[in-house]
């Protein structure tokens, strides 16, 4: 339960069929009040549009999943896009297609292909990456000492996420949950045990995307 995949980056795609405007977004999303947000921004965004039909899964482990057709035909929109995100095993991401009617009636089977295609053309660009639990170690280090921990950091690829010139150096310092212990004791002994290292909290981040 230590990793999952979602979008890596926000993407926008735009595609015309029979004179309709589908606009695909696509966003990372940890949990609804994120999609939600997303949802607003992109009505607001587009007050004109005939239709903004999403899906989204977010609250990874525990998903909630909502999607919506948005005023068209029961199935043909919010389905389609959620079934984008669920073939490619997808969580903690929204997709929002939005649409501009043309004049010419797509049908049933034509809307349902038209919807999934701008999701998956849009989560494509996207990009999906694998997020990974990441420990959160507070580290405080003599000054003597804090090129040789970002050596080391680099070295075990541990990234720092801020650092704070005070009467020592002070390190935020993210890695894989796995290996934090290990990190610990490296500090420790790369600075004769003067280091002190804290846990403090946890959270994912991204992999390369693929």
């Amino acid at each position: 339960m230590h990793t999952y995949r979602s979008a890596a980056a926000p993407a926008i795609y735009e595609e015309v069929r029979k004179k309709s405007r589908f606009i695909a977004y696509v966003e990372p999303a940890e949990d609804v009040a994120q999609a939600e947000a997303m949802l607003e921004r992109i009505r607001e965004q587009h007050r004109d549009a005939t239709h903004v039909c999403y899906a989204y899964r977010v609250g990874w482990p525990s998903v909630v999943v909502r999607m919506s057709d948005d005023g068209e035909p029961q199935g043909t929109a919010g389905r389609p896009i959620l079934e984008v995100l669920e073939r490619q095993g997808v969580d903690n991401t929204c997709i929002a297609v939005v649409r501009y009617f043309g004049g010419t009636l797509l049908g049933a089977a034509g809307l349902v292909r038209a919807y999934a295609a701008a999701a998956a053309e849009g989560l494509a660009r996207a990009k999906i990456a694998t997020y990974r639990l990441h420990a959160c170690l507070a580290v405080r280090i003599e000054y003597a000492h804090h090129r040789k921990v970002e050596r080391l950091l680099d070295e075990l690829g541990a990234r720092i996420d801020q650092t704070r010139y005070t009467d020592a150096v002070e390190l935020s310092i993210v890695v894989p949950q796995e290996e934090a212990g290990v990190l610990a004791q490296r500090i420790a002994d790369a600075t004769g045990g003067t280091a002190q290292v804290r846990r403090a909290g946890e959270r994912y981040f991204p992999a390369s995307p693929v």
